[in-house]
């Protein structure tokens, strides 16, 4: 989309560096405070949240249409990209420090999406899981970045989570419960939330 690059400024902390697009999905994600300040390379103060959305090509929040409408279209398209399959298991969730138990809710090669209300990792931040889900032979561990964490109740709430470490050969024990899944062109087995 483009290079530019943005921080953010919220809960107390800044945070960043991101291009564009990252903005635009922790924005569309809930995962920036709506009293947040944004601040790009090039200006010379930060700016409150509002002050973006043009930049960012963020839907005017006023109308909840536009945003529901673009968070359905992102997410049909990262459907379409990297199918899934939904999952029934437990997921442990740490970075050496905290620790979250939560329920697998989606599965792809790339990534996994675990259903928990503790909000206590950030975007960006690489943790550790234990996974045991039905339909898998075995337990697997494997390191992931979180990309997003959901907040809207319409969905499942938890952690949208990118494989960065995982053993080749349960990522074709995951190829093969996605294919299985999705024989005969049946989407209507995946989850609700990616």
């Amino acid at each position: 989309m483009s290079d530019q690059i943005w921080y953010l400024y919220q809960n107390g902390q800044q945070v960043g560096p991101f291009e564009t697009e990252q903005v635009t999905q922790l924005y569309i994600n809930n995962m920036i405070s709506k009293d947040g300040y944004l601040f790009k390379v090039g200006w010379k103060d930060w700016r409150p949240l509002e002050d973006g959305y043009e930049a960012l090509g963020i839907p005017n929040p006023n109308s909840a249409k536009s945003v529901d409408a673009g968070y359905q279209e992102d997410l049909e398209k990262r459907r379409e990209v990297a199918p899934r399959a939904s999952i029934v298991g437990r997921v442990v969730v740490h970075n050496n420090g905290q620790l979250a138990v939560g329920h697998g809710v989606n599965i792809s090669v790339g990534g996994i999406f675990v259903e928990t209300s503790d909000q206590m990792f950030t975007v960006g931040e690489t943790l550790r899981l234990s996974i045991r889900v039905d339909g898998l032979s075995k337990a697997f561990n494997a390191e992931a970045v979180v990309i997003r964490f959901n907040t809207d109740k319409r969905f499942s709430l938890g952690y949208g989570m990118k494989f960065v470490k995982i053993d080749p050969e349960i990522q074709k024990s995951i190829q093969g419960l996605v294919n299985a899944a999705n024989e005969g062109g049946d989407r209507g087995r995946f989850a609700k939330q990616v």
